[in-house]
């Protein structure tokens, strides 16, 4: 009885280690979507908070143009200017995270809907990368690269990557 018992604690304690790890990084990857959520609470609220969520050495790449920060908040303040009763809402789902202390880099589907009172709606499919850095026990993106999908490969309901492993044409 004493051989089963102690079998079995050892056997907790290593299923108790082996997944503690993924525990840590469920966490961390949730504390970095959440980071994603707050920045785009304030793209079309408060443009200018979003520099709280971003390194000082920030690079993002839109497609294959580089992009300043400063130029990005210019243009979404823009847009809330040139547009009434504007909403925005993102979805975004994980394909690929990986996180350790002080760095992690997220791989996600991106749909972003722009909706106006008096005018058509706006969406934009990419696929995005997200680079981040933690500093003083809080994350903050350090880079961003997102590649926007084709129009006519964005119909609701599909998988936005089937036309990159399906392409047309081949």
């Amino acid at each position: 009885m004493f051989k089963i018992s102690r079998t079995l604690t050892a056997l907790a304690l290593l299923v108790n280690f082996a997944l503690w790890p993924n525990f840590v990084l469920a966490g961390d990857q949730n504390a970095l979507t959440d980071l994603l959520k707050k920045v785009d609470r304030q793209v079309c609220q408060s443009p200018k908070k979003i520099l709280d969520f971003y390194t000082k050495d920030m690079v993002i790449f839109s497609d294959s143009n580089q992009v300043l920060v400063k130029d990005r908040i210019k243009a979404y303040e823009s847009m809330i200017a040139d547009h009434q009763g504007i909403k925005c809402s993102n979805k975004r789902t994980v394909l690929i995270a990986n996180v350790s202390s002080n760095l992690a880099f997220l791989l996600v589907d991106e749909l972003i809907n722009v909706s106006f009172r008096h005018s058509t709606d706006e969406r934009q499919h990419s696929v995005c990368t997200y680079g981040f850095t933690k500093k003083g026990g809080r994350w903050k993106i350090k880079h961003e690269h997102c590649s926007s999908l084709p129009e006519y490969t964005i119909t609701p309901g599909d998988d936005a990557l089937y036309y990159y492993h399906n392409p047309v044409g081949r």
